[in-house]
């Protein structure tokens, strides 16, 4: 099986999406990102687990399996951060793990585990690729392999095109 751990309030503070002006409150944040990481479960068939922090955490110590355990939530334990948490959980588990940080120390962790990493940008990227039925509205639906292409690689292949055609 494959994972992608989410550092959940890192996530929330990097991404407009989970600002609390765009949702309300944290609560709605971080109903907001366990339901994208629902989504993201769904659609790439990989198991998303969402890690928060006790400090800010509803109840501290408890662990939430959603969608049949397709993601699970976990908000750490008093005196126990979520850093730890994910770094544990990044050389333990069974199968490839990407772990979705800004916090660079906590990516240095997860590489040194054996784990790959990302940023929350990216995140929001995998989140953009979503068919239409998982997004929200005001998000485009990328249907040409040309759209996911960086603009680089898009001019490369248009070299290699042009040479071949021998222009």
């Amino acid at each position: 099986m494959r994972y992608l751990i989410l550092d959940g309030y890192n996530l929330i503070g990097a991404l407009d999406r989970y600002a609390t002006r765009t949702t309300g409150s944290l609560d709605e944040s971080r109903e907001l990102l366990v339901g994208d990481a629902l989504k993201a479960a769904g659609w790439t068939g990989r198991r998303l687990i969402v890690v928060f922090d006790a400090a800010r955490s509803p109840e501290p110590g408890r662990t939430e399996q959603r969608a049949g355990g397709a993601v699970r939530v976990i908000y750490s334990a008093p005196g126990e951060s979520a850093d730890e948490i994910i770094e544990r959980l990044a050389g333990t588990l069974d199968g490839p793990v990407t772990v979705y940080t800004a916090d660079f120390a906590l990516q240095r962790a997860a590489l040194a585990r054996g784990a790959a990493r990302s940023t929350p940008r990216e995140f929001g990227e995998l989140l953009d690729e979503l068919p239409a039925i998982t997004r929200t509205p005001d998000t485009p639906f990328r249907a040409r392999v040309s759209d996911r292409l960086s603009p680089e690689t898009l001019r490369s292949l248009e070299q290699l095109r042009r040479r071949v055609e021998g222009r």
